[in-house]
Protein backbone atom coordinates (compact mmCIF):
# COMPACT_ATOMS: atom_id res chain seq x y z
CA UNK A 1 0.00 0.00 0.00
CA UNK A 2 1.82 3.32 -0.89
CA UNK A 3 1.55 5.91 0.87
CA UNK A 4 2.71 9.77 1.00
CA UNK A 5 5.05 10.48 4.70
CA UNK A 6 5.19 13.74 5.88
CA UNK A 7 8.91 14.42 6.58
CA UNK A 8 11.21 16.45 8.36
CA UNK A 9 14.15 16.59 6.72
CA UNK A 10 17.07 17.20 9.23
CA UNK A 11 16.35 13.89 11.25
CA UNK A 12 16.06 9.87 10.31
CA UNK A 13 14.41 8.93 12.75
CA UNK A 14 11.15 6.23 13.47
CA UNK A 15 7.69 7.60 12.64
CA UNK A 16 5.31 8.26 15.57
CA UNK A 17 2.34 6.51 16.72
CA UNK A 18 -0.84 8.68 16.55
CA UNK A 19 -2.93 5.51 18.49
CA UNK A 20 -2.77 4.84 21.78
CA UNK A 21 0.58 3.23 22.87
CA UNK A 22 2.40 4.32 19.52
CA UNK A 23 3.33 7.97 20.11
CA UNK A 24 6.08 7.24 21.91
CA UNK A 25 9.23 5.73 20.13
CA UNK A 26 11.15 2.88 20.39
CA UNK A 27 13.64 3.57 23.11
CA UNK A 28 12.99 4.68 26.34
CA UNK A 29 14.11 8.45 25.88
CA UNK A 30 12.18 8.16 22.60
CA UNK A 31 13.69 9.83 19.22
CA UNK A 32 14.54 13.75 19.04
CA UNK A 33 13.69 13.82 15.73
CA UNK A 34 10.93 12.63 13.32
CA UNK A 35 11.18 11.53 9.43
CA UNK A 36 6.95 11.61 9.78
CA UNK A 37 3.92 10.78 11.03
CA UNK A 38 1.70 7.67 10.60
CA UNK A 39 -1.57 8.04 8.80
CA UNK A 40 -4.22 7.11 11.72
CA UNK A 41 -4.37 3.25 12.54
CA UNK A 42 -7.49 1.22 12.87
CA UNK A 43 -7.75 0.17 16.40
CA UNK A 44 -7.40 -3.61 14.92
CA UNK A 45 -4.45 -2.44 13.13
CA UNK A 46 -2.91 -0.87 16.23
CA UNK A 47 -3.48 -3.63 18.00
CA UNK A 48 -2.10 -6.25 15.52
CA UNK A 49 1.15 -4.47 15.33
CA UNK A 50 0.97 -4.83 19.04
CA UNK A 51 1.23 -8.18 18.86
CA UNK A 52 3.69 -8.05 16.27
CA UNK A 53 6.10 -6.38 18.46
CA UNK A 54 5.38 -8.20 21.58
CA UNK A 55 5.74 -11.70 19.50
CA UNK A 56 9.43 -10.47 18.42
CA UNK A 57 10.57 -9.52 21.53
CA UNK A 58 9.63 -12.45 23.14
CA UNK A 59 11.43 -14.35 20.61
CA UNK A 60 14.62 -11.66 20.93
CA UNK A 61 14.30 -11.83 24.76
CA UNK A 62 14.64 -16.26 24.56
CA UNK A 63 17.37 -16.13 22.30
CA UNK A 64 19.42 -13.80 24.30
CA UNK A 65 18.48 -15.42 27.47
CA UNK A 66 19.79 -19.01 25.90
CA UNK A 67 23.09 -17.43 24.47
CA UNK A 68 24.67 -15.14 27.39
CA UNK A 69 27.70 -13.16 26.55
CA UNK A 70 28.66 -10.24 25.16
CA UNK A 71 29.45 -11.01 21.76
CA UNK A 72 26.37 -12.99 21.20
CA UNK A 73 24.18 -9.87 22.31
CA UNK A 74 26.09 -7.40 19.65
CA UNK A 75 26.25 -10.14 16.91
CA UNK A 76 22.21 -10.59 17.54
CA UNK A 77 21.09 -7.20 16.16
CA UNK A 78 22.44 -8.21 12.69
CA UNK A 79 18.75 -10.55 12.84
CA UNK A 80 17.14 -7.07 12.87
CA UNK A 81 19.29 -6.12 10.37
CA UNK A 82 18.55 -8.82 8.03
CA UNK A 83 14.63 -8.87 8.59
CA UNK A 84 14.41 -5.41 7.58
CA UNK A 85 16.26 -6.43 4.25
CA UNK A 86 14.13 -9.22 3.68
CA UNK A 87 11.15 -7.04 4.33
CA UNK A 88 12.80 -4.71 1.63
CA UNK A 89 12.88 -7.57 -0.85
CA UNK A 90 9.53 -9.33 -0.46
CA UNK A 91 8.31 -5.72 -1.05
CA UNK A 92 9.70 -5.12 -4.60
CA UNK A 93 8.78 -8.84 -5.85
CA UNK A 94 5.12 -8.01 -5.17
CA UNK A 95 5.19 -4.34 -6.14
CA UNK A 96 6.84 -0.92 -7.40
CA UNK A 97 10.22 -1.37 -6.81
CA UNK A 98 11.56 1.69 -4.69
CA UNK A 99 13.56 4.67 -6.29
CA UNK A 100 16.31 3.88 -4.15
CA UNK A 101 20.05 3.33 -5.64
CA UNK A 102 23.80 2.91 -4.90
CA UNK A 103 25.16 6.45 -5.24
CA UNK A 104 21.69 8.58 -4.26
CA UNK A 105 22.91 10.15 -1.40
CA UNK A 106 19.15 12.10 -0.54
CA UNK A 107 18.92 10.61 2.48
CA UNK A 108 22.69 10.76 3.93
CA UNK A 109 22.74 14.28 5.36
CA UNK A 110 19.74 12.91 7.44
CA UNK A 111 20.25 12.44 11.38
CA UNK A 112 20.71 8.52 12.17
CA UNK A 113 20.06 7.36 15.59
CA UNK A 114 21.31 4.00 16.51
CA UNK A 115 20.69 1.48 19.59
CA UNK A 116 23.89 0.52 21.64
CA UNK A 117 23.95 -3.19 19.95
CA UNK A 118 24.56 -1.34 16.23
CA UNK A 119 26.97 1.80 17.21
CA UNK A 120 29.12 -2.02 18.99
CA UNK A 121 28.43 -3.63 15.80
CA UNK A 122 30.32 -1.19 13.28
CA UNK A 123 32.84 -0.41 15.60
CA UNK A 124 33.49 -4.11 15.67
CA UNK A 125 34.09 -4.72 11.98
CA UNK A 126 36.02 -1.30 11.89
CA UNK A 127 38.49 -2.64 14.28
CA UNK A 128 38.71 -5.60 12.28
CA UNK A 129 39.84 -4.17 9.25
CA UNK A 130 42.59 -2.06 8.06
CA UNK A 131 44.61 0.09 10.30
CA UNK A 132 44.84 2.73 8.10
CA UNK A 133 41.13 2.55 7.07
CA UNK A 134 39.80 2.80 10.68
CA UNK A 135 42.05 6.32 11.65
CA UNK A 136 40.66 7.50 8.37
CA UNK A 137 36.77 6.90 9.60
CA UNK A 138 37.72 8.00 12.88
CA UNK A 139 39.22 10.94 11.66
CA UNK A 140 35.87 11.83 9.91
CA UNK A 141 33.75 10.84 12.89
CA UNK A 142 35.91 13.76 15.10
CA UNK A 143 35.08 16.57 11.77
CA UNK A 144 31.97 15.81 12.05
CA UNK A 145 31.26 16.30 15.63
CA UNK A 146 33.09 19.23 15.51
CA UNK A 147 31.08 20.29 12.96
CA UNK A 148 27.75 19.46 14.46
CA UNK A 149 29.05 21.15 17.34
CA UNK A 150 29.33 24.36 15.73
CA UNK A 151 25.48 24.38 15.02
CA UNK A 152 25.99 24.66 11.05
CA UNK A 153 22.84 25.80 9.38
CA UNK A 154 23.37 22.74 7.46
CA UNK A 155 23.90 19.38 8.71
CA UNK A 156 26.59 17.80 7.72
CA UNK A 157 27.11 14.73 5.43
CA UNK A 158 27.48 10.89 7.37
CA UNK A 159 30.88 10.16 8.49
CA UNK A 160 30.75 6.99 6.65
CA UNK A 161 29.74 8.31 3.31
CA UNK A 162 32.63 8.10 0.97
CA UNK A 163 32.21 8.60 -2.89
CA UNK A 164 28.86 8.80 -2.58
CA UNK A 165 28.47 5.42 -1.34
CA UNK A 166 28.49 3.87 2.31
CA UNK A 167 31.41 2.27 3.47
CA UNK A 168 29.45 0.61 5.98
CA UNK A 169 26.88 -0.47 4.05
CA UNK A 170 26.94 -4.08 5.57
CA UNK A 171 26.53 -3.29 8.69
CA UNK A 172 24.31 -0.02 8.49
CA UNK A 173 21.53 0.94 10.94
CA UNK A 174 18.36 -0.29 10.66
CA UNK A 175 16.95 3.38 10.61
CA UNK A 176 18.82 3.30 7.06
CA UNK A 177 17.88 0.07 6.00
CA UNK A 178 13.94 0.88 6.37
CA UNK A 179 13.96 4.22 4.65
CA UNK A 180 12.93 4.23 1.01
CA UNK A 181 10.81 6.21 -1.40
CA UNK A 182 9.07 5.77 -4.84
CA UNK A 183 10.32 8.90 -6.25
CA UNK A 184 14.14 9.70 -5.99
CA UNK A 185 13.09 13.45 -7.17
CA UNK A 186 10.65 14.31 -4.09
CA UNK A 187 13.91 13.57 -2.08
CA UNK A 188 16.63 15.14 -3.72
CA UNK A 189 13.88 18.33 -3.60
CA UNK A 190 13.67 17.82 -0.29
CA UNK A 191 9.84 17.66 -0.42
CA UNK A 192 7.38 17.92 2.22
CA UNK A 193 6.08 14.56 1.78
CA UNK A 194 7.24 10.91 0.41
CA UNK A 195 5.61 8.43 -1.82
CA UNK A 196 6.21 5.09 0.42
CA UNK A 197 5.25 2.15 1.12
CA UNK A 198 3.67 1.75 4.25
CA UNK A 199 3.84 -2.32 4.61
CA UNK A 200 7.27 -1.95 4.89
CA UNK A 201 7.24 0.82 7.54
CA UNK A 202 4.68 -1.48 9.86
CA UNK A 203 7.29 -4.46 9.35
CA UNK A 204 10.15 -2.64 9.61
CA UNK A 205 8.55 -1.05 12.96
CA UNK A 206 7.35 -3.97 14.56
CA UNK A 207 11.01 -5.56 14.25
CA UNK A 208 12.46 -2.03 15.35
CA UNK A 209 10.12 -2.39 18.33
CA UNK A 210 10.02 -5.62 19.60
CA UNK A 211 13.81 -6.12 19.09
CA UNK A 212 14.44 -3.16 21.84
CA UNK A 213 11.78 -4.87 24.05
CA UNK A 214 13.63 -8.04 23.92
CA UNK A 215 17.18 -6.20 24.64
CA UNK A 216 15.03 -4.44 26.91
CA UNK A 217 13.84 -7.32 28.66
CA UNK A 218 16.93 -8.77 29.09
CA UNK A 219 18.31 -6.08 30.91
CA UNK A 220 20.26 -4.57 27.99
CA UNK A 221 20.52 -0.61 27.88
CA UNK A 222 18.99 0.31 24.58
CA UNK A 223 19.18 4.26 24.46
CA UNK A 224 19.31 5.12 21.07
CA UNK A 225 22.14 7.86 20.20
CA UNK A 226 22.94 10.01 17.00
CA UNK A 227 25.09 7.17 14.83
CA UNK A 228 28.64 9.32 14.70
CA UNK A 229 28.54 10.04 18.44
CA UNK A 230 27.65 6.69 19.02
CA UNK A 231 30.36 4.75 17.22
CA UNK A 232 33.19 7.33 18.15
CA UNK A 233 32.38 6.87 21.84
CA UNK A 234 32.59 2.53 21.29
CA UNK A 235 35.91 2.94 19.01
CA UNK A 236 37.58 5.14 21.97
CA UNK A 237 36.43 2.55 24.49
CA UNK A 238 37.81 -0.57 24.20
CA UNK A 239 35.63 -1.82 27.21
CA UNK A 240 32.32 -0.03 25.60
CA UNK A 241 30.78 -3.64 25.03
CA UNK A 242 32.01 -5.46 27.93
CA UNK A 243 30.33 -3.10 30.26
CA UNK A 244 27.12 -2.25 28.06
CA UNK A 245 26.52 -6.15 29.01
CA UNK A 246 27.80 -6.11 32.19
CA UNK A 247 25.41 -3.36 33.28
CA UNK A 248 22.76 -6.24 32.31
CA UNK A 249 24.31 -8.80 34.42
CA UNK A 250 24.64 -6.17 37.37
CA UNK A 251 20.79 -5.62 36.94
CA UNK A 252 19.86 -8.54 37.52
CA UNK A 253 21.60 -9.84 40.20
CA UNK A 254 20.61 -6.78 42.11
CA UNK A 255 16.81 -7.77 41.32
CA UNK A 256 17.97 -11.82 42.44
Amino acid sequence: MRWFCRCAHDGLSRSGWPASGYNQPWSPTGMTETIGRMAMLHAGEAAALQASIERVGARVTAALQANPGVAYAVAFVGNLHRGIDQTMAQAALRGEPVACQARCTSCCSLRVEVVPAEALLIAQQLRSGPADRLAQLRQALQQQQALLAQGAAQRPACAFLQDALCSIYPWRPASCRKAHSFSAEACLSAAAQLPQDLSITLAAEALQRGTALGYRQRGLDGVVQELSAAVLQALDDDTAASRWYAAADSGATAQG
